[in-house]
């Protein structure tokens, strides 16, 4: 049996003008930093052209050196991981479930990037990243239902993050297209887990979960919850196959409008001060330039 789901407290953030502090990650390494902030020029436009000379980070008072400060606008890498097994064929619900899929892929904004996978028996990708809606389409629309098989969730996600995200991805997203089945994956105790939920939490992953779920209570789902919980994204769970195609365009949409405003934030990489201390803070050196807000993560919401 796989251990029970914990719940792990993410920081608290605080946002200021000009001058602003923000609460640590626990996760954060120990010698390296990082934070998002959003900056506005004189003009009150969002500043585009700033260089990590620009900006001063600190530890309870005490300087780091700024290594990078990279504005996000790079488009969205999404994994769409789809349970196409047992609960999916008990249901009859493959052709709600292709054309939810369909719908999603029609709805979010055409710049970003999805691969599709199935995650029923075993991890299977279908389509690597790419932005041909038709492509993706016409996958989703050969999915069939894997009689007998389980869902290879927490494998699925370890996998297809060490495998098909590229080493400091910018917006890295999880969409898990799911079913109240049974979770087929090694086992984790937990402290693997507790690793497992900090590594997505660190790395600024986004997990959005869409659950069919009739029954309720399967490993399967608590686990989707608690992920989805422990790194702010968005849960839908329904009872109905009907629903799969609103469910994904609404969080299609969610994502689209979420982009919109983390994109417009620098992320900051900076050495910690030695020792490093509980609370940072950051100020511009630019005369006419304000922070309007400053984040721990980057995390799509």
């Amino acid at each position: 049996m796989l251990p029970r789901p914990h719940l792990l407290v993410i920081a608290v953030v605080f946002v200021g003008i000009g001058f602003a502090t923000v609460a640590p990650t626990a996760v954060m390494g120990q010698q390296v930093g990082q934070l998002y902030a959003e900056v506005l020029d004189p003009s009150g436009m969002v500043a585009t052209d700033l260089t990590p000379a620009d900006f001063t980070v600190a530890e309870d008072g005490n300087e780091g050196t700024v290594l990078s400060a990279e504005l996000g606008n790079v488009p969205m890498r999404i994994a769409l991981l789809v349970d196409n097994g047992d609960r999916i064929a008990d249901s009859n619900a493959v052709n709600p479930l292709r054309d939810g899929l369909a719908a999603f892929f029609d709805t979010l904004p055409p710049q970003h990037e999805v691969s599709l996978l199935t995650i029923a028996r075993n991890i299977q990708q279908r389509v690597d990243f790419t932005t041909d809606r038709d492509e993706l389409k016409e996958s989703a629309s050969e999915i069939f239902a894997d009689r007998g098989a389980g869902t290879v969730l927490l494998d699925g996600i370890n996998e297809t993050w060490d495998r098909r995200f590229d080493e400091g991805e910018r917006f890295p997203v999880f969409v898990l297209v799911l079913t109240d089945g049974s979770e087929s994956s090694s086992f984790y105790n937990d402290d693997e887990y507790a690793e497992f939920i900090g590594m997505l939490i660190s790395n600024d992953i986004a997990v959005h979960t869409m659950i069919f779920s009739q029954r309720g209570g399967s490993n399967v789902s608590q686990y989707s919850l608690n992920i989805t919980e422990n790194t702010g994204g968005l849960y839908e769970n329904l009872a109905s196959e009907t629903g799969m195609a609103d469910a994904l365009t609404r969080i299609a949409t969610r994502l689209g409008e979420n982009y919109e405003q983390v994109s417009k934030r620098y992320r900051i990489i900076y050495e910690k001060p030695d020792p490093p201390g509980t609370q940072i803070s950051i100020q511009l050196n630019r005369p006419g330039y304000n922070v309007t807000g400053l984040f721990a993560s980057n995390r799509i919401q």
